[in-house]
C-alpha cells in the first residue's frame, strides 16, 4: 500500500511556510534531547551527527550498539521527528554517512 505525504494529516500541508534550515536542525536537536533520557535509562545514548536534506544521521552508543531492538528505536525516533517537523524524514545510522 502506498501512502502519500499529502494524505497524512499535518504532513505536506499546502500553504504552510517552509521552515528555515537552522530552525529545522534546532527542532531535530530538541526532539532528540526529549527522547535521550529514555534511551539513557536503558543504558544507551544517541547523538545527532548530520542532517542532509531529508536524511537525519544519528549515532547510537552504549547498550544500543549491537542491540536487536536498535532498528525499532531508530524507527520510533523517525516517527517522532516526522511529527515534530511535520514533514517526511529518514533516520539513518551515522555509519551510513558518506563524506562529501
Amino acid at each position: 500500500m502506498t501512502v502519500y505525504a499529502a494524505t497524512i494529516p499535518g504532513i505536506g500541508d499546502v500553504g504552510r511556510p517552509m521552515m528555515e534550515e537552522t530552525e529545522r536542525i534546532a527542532l531535530i536537536e530538541k526532539t532528540l534531547e526529549e527522547l535521550r533520557p529514555r534511551i539513557v535509562r536503558d543504558g544507551g545514548d544517541l547523538k545527532l551527527v548530520a542532517v542532509r536534506g531529508r536524511d537525519v544521521y544519528i549515532k547510537m552508543g552504549g547498550a544500543c550498539v549491537g542491540c536487536q531492538l536498535a532498528s525499532m528505536t531508530m524507527n520510533g525516533i523517525q516517527q517522532r521527528l516526522m511529527a515534530a517537523l511535520r514533514s517526511i524524514v529518514r533516520v539513518l545510522p551515522a555509519e551510513l554517512l558518506k563524506d562529501e
